[in-house]
């Protein structure tokens, strides 16, 4: 059995250039693309010590130190003091937001159990961000398994334009989509 060999830059003009002739758009910077990938994590429920595992966790995904997110007030019915760390996010672009893209569709989402596509509604309304949540980040297999608990991702796929033709785009960069 052969290894997966792609090329996240070469991956995505074909996508784009793929989405281009099949919607008969001549300008090729008019073509749908994306600007920015984000993860999101919250971190409430976690102690201290799980927290910045979460956060190394991150940025051994991404390549790039993640933002810790505190909470701007307290709020005594929720538990929740001034300054405590409540999330963590990072911002994707250019190549390393391709290769998160790559690992995503084809190593991430085909390891989640009983995995039978993601929804194709999970847009806004324009059209101009696609939203997925990750029940369980072990399925990225480049980090391994060493980390005790579960915890969940949220990852949201911006675009340059808000139009209904970045549906298309999704598709052809294969996003595995529910039938």
């Amino acid at each position: 059995m052969s290894a997966l060999k792609i090329n996240s830059q070469s991956y995505y003009a074909d996508a784009v250039n793929k989405t281009a002739t099949e919607l008969k758009i001549k300008n090729t910077m008019a073509a749908p693309r994306i600007s920015k990938v984000s993860l999101n994590i919250g971190m409430g429920k976690y102690d201290n010590k799980q927290k910045q595992e979460i956060i190394k966790y991150l940025e051994k995904l991404t390549g790039q130190t993640p933002k810790a997110v505190k909470s701007k007030m307290s709020v005594a019915g929720f538990k929740l003091r001034k300054n405590e760390l409540v999330a963590c996010q990072v911002t994707l672009r250019g190549k390393k937001a391709k290769d998160f893209l790559v690992n995503l569709v084809f190593l991430g989402l085909p390891r989640t159990r009983d995995f039978r596509g993601i929804k194709s509604t999970s847009f806004d309304s324009t059209f101009s961000t696609y939203s997925v949540g990750i029940e369980n980040t072990s399925i990225f297999p480049a980090i391994g398994f060493d980390i005790p608990f579960n915890f969940g991702l949220q990852v949201n796929v911006s675009f340059a334009t808000a139009t209904k033709d970045n549906v298309e785009l999704l598709k052809n960069l294969n996003f595995p989509f529910k039938k």
